[in-house]
């Protein structure tokens, strides 16, 4: 009898072991556990600790980047998240990025992430068999990638596979103009080409610069200005069919007329004197300071407007988009824009780096990113993304609500190949100091294409 209590009791000391290893109450222990997604997958105590991972990560977001003090707060948070991922990160500014990716690229040393520009980058990166695609993390997560407007996986898409997700959208030709200025000499903001003439002609006569510009790195013109004014006399079918060789060319005389008046307005005074000396940061001090009326510059520019205008001046300041053009064939309620730059994922990673680098995709542009978007004043990639009027600056509100009002076509350097985008970024820097002509151009420009 003894010998059966002892036994007894033993049993009863195991079974209350075996309940306290598993770590749930013995009544939970037959209780189907459901299967986190990657997101939202931790690592409990109780779990071995996942095995480290690492990779190297590439991007452009530092520095003046709109994207910078974002990239910074998020990637704190994702290595917090993912403590066996093993990141080295390497931020390089903007203007030495693509040429030092590129060279990377030629040599066969990529990067295993890196940040990579929509369209035409991607199909030169997909060709080469550069890029490991994402549609198999598109399909494990349909809430996720539902949620993006259309253009944020598109622009990234070749031949029905996607290589990555825009973090946000960039429109590339917003005028930021100075109310208080237009209203000290009489001006409406310009309906048309003529009209923009005349606002340039009176602020020049009145010692103000119509429109500050710095086109140092020579993108802007192209990027910010020119791009919405070829479409404005062509139409956007045109650059498809040039590029597609479906009978239009660049030597064609709407794309001409639109070199003709970019160069007009450069002979007009339209810009600062010095503007071949000056990046596109650098010119804002022109607008900030009251001496120029306008500046035409892209979405990445609104969060320096909001932390660097002075408090009366960003009280005046309005968002509006070039004047459409007498005869043109493009439709002048459009503006130029493109999908926001996104994380690609090198052809050579190994599988588990592969899933680290898809954890960071989903991590920097899901429903929660796309709401520190808003708060760092980025242009979201959701469709449904609650903007808290009441805490959103005023510049950031007007954004927004031009960019519902206004649809999105190609800007040039994301449409254009490498050797096309240097020659078109050369030729408008070669127009504004009078060193080449619009026909000139526009005749490098199709001799590339053949």
């Amino acid at each position: 009898m003894k010998k059966q209590i002892i036994c007894a009791i033993l049993a009863i000391s195991l079974l209350f072991a075996f309940a306290g290893c598993s770590g749930k109450p013995a009544s939970q222990e037959n209780t189907p556990s459901q299967t986190p997604s990657r997101e939202e997958t931790t690592t409990p105590a109780a779990q071995a600790v996942p095995e480290k991972v690492k990779f190297s990560l590439w991007h452009s977001y530092v520095g003046t980047d709109q994207r910078a003090p974002f990239m910074e707060a998020r990637m704190s948070q994702f290595r917090t998240q993912y403590p066996n991922y093993e990141i080295d990160e390497q931020k390089i500014p903007r203007d030495q990025y693509q040429t030092k990716l590129k060279t990377q690229a030629a040599a066969g040393q990529l990067p295993d992430a890196f940040v990579i520009w929509p369209n035409a980058m991607t199909i030169e990166f997909a060709t080469s068999n550069l890029l490991a695609d994402i549609n198999d993390l598109l399909e494990r997560n349909p809430e996720w990638r539902d949620g993006f407007v259309s253009r944020a996986l598109d622009e990234f898409t070749v031949d029905g596979k996607t290589y990555s997700a825009g973090l946000g959208v960039s429109v590339t030709s917003i005028v930021f103009y100075n109310k208080a200025l237009f209203d000290k000499y009489n001006l409406s903001y310009p309906q048309s080409y003529e009209e923009l003439k005349n606002v340039i002609t009176t602020f020049v006569k009145n010692g103000v610069i119509p429109i500050a510009h710095g086109n140092k790195p020579k993108w802007p013109a192209q990027s910010t200005i020119f791009s919405l004014m070829a479409n404005r006399e062509t139409g956007s079918e045109w650059l498809d069919n040039v590029l597609a060789k479906n009978g239009a060319q660049f030597t064609d005389p709407e794309f001409i007329r639109a070199l003709e008046k970019f160069e007009e307005i450069t002979k007009l005074g339209a810009f600062n004197k010095d503007f071949i000396s000056l990046d596109n940061v650098q010119m804002r001090d022109y607008f900030y300071k009251g001496q120029a009326a306008m500046m035409i510059d892209g979405s990445w520019a609104v969060p320096d407007v909001i932390a660097k205008a002075p408090e009366d001046l960003k009280a005046n300041i309005e968002l509006d988009i070039l004047p459409g053009f007498e005869g043109g064939k493009g439709d002048p309620n459009v503006m130029s824009g493109v999908s926001a730059t996104g994380i690609a994922i090198n052809k050579k990673v190994s599988p588990q780096q592969k899933a680290a680098i898809e954890d960071l995709i989903v991590f920097l542009t899901n429903s929660e990113a796309q709401q520190m978007y808003a708060e760092y004043n980025i242009p979201v990639s959701y469709k449904n993304v609650t903007i808290d009027k009441s805490k959103a600056d005023p510049i950031y509100i007007k954004l927004t609500e031009l960019i519902s009002k206004h649809p999105l076509v190609t800007v040039y350097d994301s449409a254009l190949n490498s050797e096309l985008t240097e020659i078109v970024n050369n030729g408008l820097q070669g127009i504004m100091v009078g060193k080449q002509t619009p026909e000139e151009v526009a005749k490098q420009l199709q001799a590339a294409v053949k």
